[in-house]
C-alpha cells in the first residue's frame, strides 16, 4: 500500500483460522462502508458543505449452503442531524459513485438503511446555593430556604450507610412522581447517584458537601446516596404536589428487574464535584477523587 501500514489478517474461527484479525471478507465488506463515507466527505468538500460526523456499521453475512461467499452486506449510516432534506439526497445519491459499490452490484445483495445522529443534549443539574450570613472559626449562619417547600426531611446516616439499601446484590433507588427534593449536607459529605433512562446523560454521580449548596433531585429521576465511615446529615426541603403520598413515594426500586435502570447505570457516569472554589462537571476520563 502506498501508505506504508501493514495489514494483517486471519481466517474466521468456524474456517480454521484463528479469528484474531479481519477475515478477507471483513475487509470487503468494511471496503464498501468506508467507501461510501469517502465519497461523500469528497460530495461535501466540493460543495463547501462543513459534515459533521457521520458514522456507518457494517453487517456481513455469509452463504449458509453451497460455496463458501459473502451473501449479503447491510450498512446502517447514520448521518448529522443538521443537514438539509436537499443535502442528504444528494449525498446518498453520491454514494452511487462508489466504485466497491460498482464491483459488488450483481453478485452481493447490498442493504443500505439510512438515519439521523441524535443530538445529544448535555444535562445540567441545578444546585441552590446557601447564603452565609456570619462565620466564625468555630459558629456558621446561613440561610438554607427553598422557595416553594412544603415538606422536609433529615436523613442521618450514622457511619458509612447507604440509602436505600441494597437488595441482595443489586442496588435499590428512590423515585418520586410528586415531589422535588433539594438535598443540603448540613454535616459530613454524602455521594449521590442519580439514575434517568430519558436523559442523553442517564448516570450522574454527585460528590455532595455543604459549599456545593443545595441538589435538586428532578421528578423522575432514580436516586440513592452513600456516605463515608464518618457518617454524613442531610437536610431534605421538598417541594410536593396536591397528589403527594409518603407511603408511595419511598419505596424502594431495586435493579434486580430493571433492564432500563441497568442500563442507565452502565452508561459511563457524569461526576459532580467541588473544586476550586467552584461546581464542576467532569467525566470519568479526567477525574481524579480521593474519597474516605
Amino acid at each position: 500500500m502506498l501508505s506504508g501500514n501493514l495489514l494483517k489478517t486471519d481466517a474466521p474461527i468456524d474456517h480454521d483460522g484463528k479469528g484474531e484479525n479481519f477475515a478477507p471478507t471483513d475487509l470487503l465488506a468494511t471496503a464498501l462502508g468506508t467507501c461510501f463515507l469517502t465519497v461523500m466527505g469528497i460530495t461535501a468538500k466540493h460543495k463547501g458543505w462543513k459534515l459533521g460526523e457521520m458514522s456507518i456499521e457494517v453487517t456481513k453475512t455469509m452463504t449458509s449452503e453451497g460455496p463458501r461467499k459473502i451473501k449479503a452486506i447491510a450498512l446502517q449510516i447514520a448521518m448529522p442531524a443538521d443537514l438539509s432534506p436537499e443535502q442528504l439526497k444528494v449525498l446518498q445519491g453520491a454514494t452511487r459513485d462508489c466504485p466497491v459499490l460498482r464491483n459488488l452490484e450483481g453478485s452481493i445483495n447490498v442493504i443500505v438503511n439510512w438515519t439521523s445522529k441524535k443530538r445529544s443534549s448535555q444535562i445540567s443539574l441545578s444546585f441552590l446555593p446557601i447564603k452565609v450570613f456570619r462565620e466564625t472559626p468555630k459558629v456558621t449562619f446561613f440561610e438554607a430556604g427553598v422557595t416553594g417547600s412544603n415538606g422536609s426531611d433529615v436523613v442521618i446516616h450514622k457511619g458509612r450507610a447507604i440509602s436505600p439499601p441494597n437488595d441482595e446484590d443489586y442496588e435499590q433507588y428512590y423515585v418520586h412522581t410528586h415531589q422535588i427534593d433539594h438535598n443540603l449536607v448540613l454535616e459530613g459529605k454524602r455521594t449521590f447517584t442519580l439514575l434517568n433512562p430519558e436523559w442523553d446523560e442517564p448516570h450522574h454521580v454527585i460528590y455532595l458537601n455543604q459549599k456545593m449548596g443545595a441538589l435538586q433531585i428532578p421528578i423522575g429521576t432514580y436516586h440513592r446516596s452513600v456516605s463515608g465511615s464518618k457518617g454524613s446529615m442531610v437536610l431534605n426541603q421538598a417541594v410536593r404536589d396536591e397528589n403527594f403520598d409518603a407511603s408511595k413515594e419511598f419505596v424502594p426500586v431495586s435493579l434486580r428487574e430493571r433492564p432500563d435502570l441497568k442500563a442507565a447505570k452502565a452508561v459511563d457516569p457524569v461526576y459532580w464535584i467541588w473544586e476550586a472554589g467552584h461546581i464542576k462537571r467532569t467525566n470519568v476520563n479526567s477525574l481524579l477523587v480521593t474519597t474516605q
